[in-house]
């Protein structure tokens, strides 16, 4: 029960929030498993101009309800999903963001790959510590997943 007393003592406004981001991110995992990557692959890439403070607040707001719904999700929603809603939830919103899609050789050698979110300067969804990722583009080719 005690998450339940968190949901009702959050302000309407976050509730609505995270709500619609767990919306978006079971659509967003339901469009990766199930539509070819070509047909959206126009998701990808971007402008990530700068931002005014109203912008960025807003970016940095969109980021913890994405968080907020991952942690309570009774699914698994990795990267590309966070990513896709955060994007649709700015857009949604009229703030313009990245979406980057990219790969790097595991410990092991295997390909890891990740999605990462960008609203100018803030990170939105899969920040991520040193590493380097070769960034696919729609200009590119993409991998099949």
């Amino acid at each position: 029960m005690p998450k339940l007393r968190t949901a009702m003592a959050m302000p309407l406004r976050d509730l609505a929030g995270v709500a619609e981001a767990g919306v978006l991110m079971l659509a967003a995992r339901l469009l990766v498993r199930f539509v070819p990557l070509r047909r959206w692959q126009g998701q990808l890439g971007g402008d990530a101009p700068e931002l005014n403070e109203h912008q960025r607040a807003e970016a940095a707001r969109i980021a913890v309800l994405v968080g907020r719904a991952v942690r309570n999700a009774p699914i698994s929603l990795i990267c590309l999903p966070q990513a896709l809603a955060a994007r649709w939830m700015l857009a949604r919103r009229g703030v313009a963001s990245r979406l980057s899609l990219g790969t790097r050789r595991g410990a092991d050698g295997s390909p890891e790959f990740h999605a990462w979110l960008m609203a100018g300067d803030v990170w939105v969804t899969g920040r991520f510590d040193g590493g380097d990722y070769a960034t696919f583009t729609t200009s590119g080719s993409l991998p099949e997943i």
